[in-house]
């Protein structure tokens, strides 16, 4: 049974305990089938139909907020056959306790993850964006996200837009050039979505970014074996 890729259903799978997905492109390239597994998987190993694999807490993140023309879906049937579509999306992504949502989040070092309450000001600051940004979370949280965006972005109105865009469609790529604690730019690449409680209310959004120029060090070292 192959589902849907959410970020809720990452965040489930993560508190299960799985720390990695294989993957398997399909022959057209729009259709993307990921399967959750607990051990490291060997490259030169895999199984049948999957042709490489990624860290659950890499990768995975930008996957499970959507890629444009590709469907991504989790191979569940060998999970757990007794559970049905239905049951995979209850609530138990929102009932992460605050301290395990706090592992996961500091464990992404090489992304920036944060989130920020409906205007805009930033909640929560994970260590991968005092990696990325330079700001400790005791110096960014309660500041405008607007921090980490140049002068001529903020002067354009971007941050704004970039929320009204992920709030009416669900979320925002943001691609652009970024600005450092120290001033100095890098060009980062990211997701904005907002977030929901259980009843439907919006609480706020959740930014994703990554420095490129990292990513592209992370492919000409290769996977891990």
């Amino acid at each position: 049974m192959n589902i849907p890729f959410t970020p809720q259903l990452l965040g489930d799978l993560i508190e299960k305990g799985y720390t990695y997905v294989l993957a398997s492109t399909a022959a057209e390239a729009s259709n993307l089938v990921l399967k959750p597994v607990r051990e490291k998987p060997k490259l030169h190993n895999l199984p049948n139909g999957f042709n490489t694999f990624y860290k659950i807490t890499r990768e995975p993140m930008q996957m499970a907020c959507g890629v444009d023309d590709v469907v991504i879906e989790v191979d569940y049937a060998t999970l757990n056959p007794q559970i049905t579509g239905e049951d995979i999306f209850e609530d138990s992504y929102f009932r992460m306790s605050e301290d395990f949502f706090r592992q996961v989040l500091d464990s992404l070092e090489d992304y920036a993850v944060i989130t920020t309450d409906k205007n805009g000001d930033i909640n929560s600051w994970n260590s991968g964006a005092q990696r990325v940004l330079g700001y400790t979370e005791v110096e960014a949280v309660g500041r405008c996200a607007d921090i980490f965006f140049t002068p001529e972005d903020v002067a354009k109105g971007a941050p704004g837009y970039e929320l009204n865009t992920a709030l009416k469609e669900g979320r925002a790529i943001d691609e652009r050039y970024h600005m450092r604690k120290d001033g100095t730019r890098f060009w980062g690449s990211g997701l904005v979505f907002p977030l929901y409680d259980e009843d439907g209310h919006h609480r706020g959004f959740t930014k994703i970014m990554r420095n490129l120029r990292e990513q592209q060090e992370a492919k000409l070292e290769g996977p891990e074996f």
